[in-house]
């Protein structure tokens, strides 16, 4: 069986969550989907870790080989090599997924888009050269292709329309996969658990002795140190998106990996979005989307969906702007400054 460990990335558990008469929390890892997935029981439920973790694995691998565009034999794969030929048949997940994808672009005006990939490569320094802006033909060239709207899902068929779309599900698919575990570890008879996908996190129940889970908000300028705390109510599900540390450098100017689909361009302004919400997978599709659209347009969204967010600008000393359901819930570790969202 994997290792077992008692921290997980990105959670910390409070100081007192074990009783001298309550065994340590327990996690089970694995690797996949290109990141480490994690399953952390309470202690009075480690003898169900070895089941859980290996029901997890097994689920995990099948939603790989569906969805993973790094594979060519994947759904996902064989979907985008049909762009503008006929359509496909696709199994429920992938249909599934590319309705919840359309239904988030819909929600965000465009700023989640999963046929974002084409630009997504121009800004990807080609190995052994020298990174430079594209060129404003190619992004045009390439943003005529992206058009989240342009997906056909009808019946179990789906359909990329135009030569070269292509869909790539790996912003939204990690919290997909997250709540599909979730709901096979309750269904296991597991009560108090999380389960971490690559920073994709959603609890149950408590961490030990009445105590909730507890996620720390990294600082996205160093991330050894945490900011805060927040205590995750009993199903809660939280992903953040940042590019503090992942960006490229052209002539001297940072750019980040997080493009907006609407320009082409590098979404600028942020350092850092945390979202909580019922769901991984609305955590997962709405972290990277509000980073795009920024604090007072990312309001309506978290009205509409019931999401909470923490934003944190691309300025130093850190600030956090936080919805009202998280600021009861935060912990400050370290000074910093924290505010109502601007616009609520």
């Amino acid at each position: 069986m994997r290792s077992l460990f008692n921290l997980a990335v990105l959670l910390l558990l409070p100081l007192s969550a074990c009783s001298l008469f309550e065994p340590e929390p327990a996690t089970a890892t694995f690797k996949t989907m290109g990141t480490r997935a994690a399953v952390t029981l309470a202690g009075l439920e480690n003898e169900k870790l070895a089941k859980a973790a290996v029901d997890a694995e097994r689920l995990m691998a099948a939603l790989e080989a569906e969805l993973s565009i790094y594979r060519a034999d994947s759904v996902v794969s064989r979907l985008n090599s049909l762009a503008g030929v006929r359509p496909m048949e696709v199994p429920e997940h992938t249909r599934r997924l590319l309705e919840i994808s359309i239904k988030y672009g819909d929600l965000t005006s465009g700023a989640f888009d999963v046929t974002l990939g084409p630009v997504v490569g121009l800004w990807r320094p080609k190995p052994g050269q020298t990174p430079s802006l594209p060129t404003e033909d190619a992004l045009q060239e390439k943003l005529a292709l992206v058009n989240f709207r342009n997906i056909k899902v009808q019946g179990s068929e789906a359909f990329l329309p135009t030569p070269g779309m292509r869909v790539d599900l790996g912003g939204i698919a990690k919290g997909y996969a997250v709540d599909l575990a979730w709901q096979a570890l309750r269904r296991r008879g597991a009560v108090n658990f999380m389960f971490d996908l690559g920073g994709n996190i959603r609890v149950s129940g408590k961490a030990g002795s009445g105590l909730p889970w507890s996620i720390a908000v990294r600082s996205p300028f160093d991330t050894s140190r945490n900011l805060a705390n927040v205590a995750m109510p009993d199903g809660w599900a939280v992903a953040t998106s940042g590019q503090y540390e992942r960006f490229v450098e052209i002539e001297g100017r940072r750019y980040g990996h997080i493009i907006d689909p609407r320009t082409g361009y590098p979404a600028a302004g942020l350092a850092g979005v945390t979202v909580f919400a019922r769901e991984a997978t609305m955590t997962d599709g709405l972290s990277t989307a509000l980073f795009v659209l920024g604090p007072q347009k990312s309001v309506p969204v978290l009205r509409k969906t019931g999401a909470e967010a923490i934003f944190i600008p691309d300025k130093e000393p850190p600030e956090l702007w936080v919805t009202p359901g998280i600021q009861s819930r935060l912990s400050l570790l370290e000074e910093a400054k924290v505010t109502l969202l601007p616009g609520w």
